[in-house]
Order: C-alpha cells, then sequence, then structure tokens
C-alpha cells in the first residue's frame, strides 16, 4: 500500500477539529467582531456580535462580550471536539452496521 492509501486518520486532528489556539487568536485579534464565534461554528451569536460592532456604543458592548467569551474560550472548544468526536464514532459504528450516514 503506497501512503497516498493509508487512512490518514491515526494521529492527523479530524476535519471540523478546532483549536485553542486558533480560537484565541481570533479572539484576540478579530474578536469585537466575532470571529472566534464563527470558527466555532455559533453563527446566530457571531452575526449579533458582527452587526453590533458597527456602532460605536454597540463595539463597547461586544468588547465587554469579549471578556465574558475569553474565560469560556476553551470549555467552548472542548465541548465542540467532544461532541464532533460523539458524532464521528456514531457514523463508524452505524457504518460497520450497515446503515448509511447520518450527514
Amino acid at each position: 500500500m503506497s501512503d497516498f492509501s493509508r487512512d490518514d486518520s491515526e494521529g492527523a486532528a479530524p476535519q471540523g477539529h478546532k483549536t485553542l489556539s486558533t480560537a484565541m487568536l481570533l479572539a484576540v485579534f478579530l474578536g469585537p467582531f466575532g470571529a472566534h464565534r464563527f470558527y466555532m461554528g455559533r453563527r446566530g451569536s457571531a452575526t449579533m456580535m458582527l452587526m453590533l460592532a458597527v456602532t460605536l456604543v454597540g463595539l463597547l458592548v461586544t468588547a465587554l462580550w469579549l471578556l465574558i467569551d475569553l474565560p469560556r474560550l476553551p470549555a467552548m472548544v472542548r465541548r465542540h471536539n467532544a461532541a464532533l468526536a460523539r458524532r464521528q464514532s456514531l457514523e463508524r459504528r452505524s457504518a460497520s452496521h450497515g446503515f448509511p450516514a447520518l450527514s
């Protein structure tokens, strides 16, 4: 078997896996605009942050929102990755029993 045809699931991060470092960098540099929430897949609250950040008062509100989000970000990343792992495990089990994929 060549290197190209082997399964890359060993050692590689699964698709959709989020890293804390990327989320933190987005939060620090583009946080008031909701970039870290877009990255985490929380489009509703990210869109709200983006719309609020257009005004000066809204920018202050989103800056406060960011201060609340920063300590919560590690838990958000852990929760997202745990849910992703559960879903992938369920898909592997259902595929091994002959059921169609969930997606």
